[in-house]
């Protein structure tokens, strides 16, 4: 009967459990990274007439890192968007948001990639 032998079992057990750390951390930091480039993002596409409405966006990361928002908070942020019977609708929002959709994903797994590295080591 033919014996084998795994060798590096009990280190690859260790790193095994830190995986759940290892993700969180990961999402985190493509969470902060996302919420400030649609930041950005929104600064640079917003309307400028006498700069209220860009110098409104704010960048703002939930407790624990899980989640993050990027608002546009002037008051009339919201006219502007979506327009008035008056005002055309420049809606800058929309856009930002399909990008943000579009760039996490990979965002997240190019940090993930970078925290797996980080324990393989």
């Amino acid at each position: 009967m033919a014996k084998v032998k795994i060798e590096g079992l009990a280190e690859l057990e260790k790193k095994l459990k830190r995986l759940p750390e290892v993700v969180e951390r990961a999402a985190q930091a493509a969470i902060r990274g996302e919420t400030d480039e649609a930041a950005e993002d929104l600064r640079r596409d917003a309307p400028v007439k006498e700069g209220d409405l860009r110098d409104s966006v704010q960048a703002e990361i939930e407790k624990g890192g899980l989640g993050g928002v990027a608002a546009v908070t002037a008051r009339h942020a919201e006219f502007v968007v979506h327009g008035t019977s008056d005002t055309p609708a420049n809606d800058f929002v929309t856009p930002v948001i399909n990008d943000v959709r579009r760039r996490f994903p990979e965002r997240f797994t190019d940090e993930l990639n970078v925290e797996l590295r980080r324990i393989g080591k």
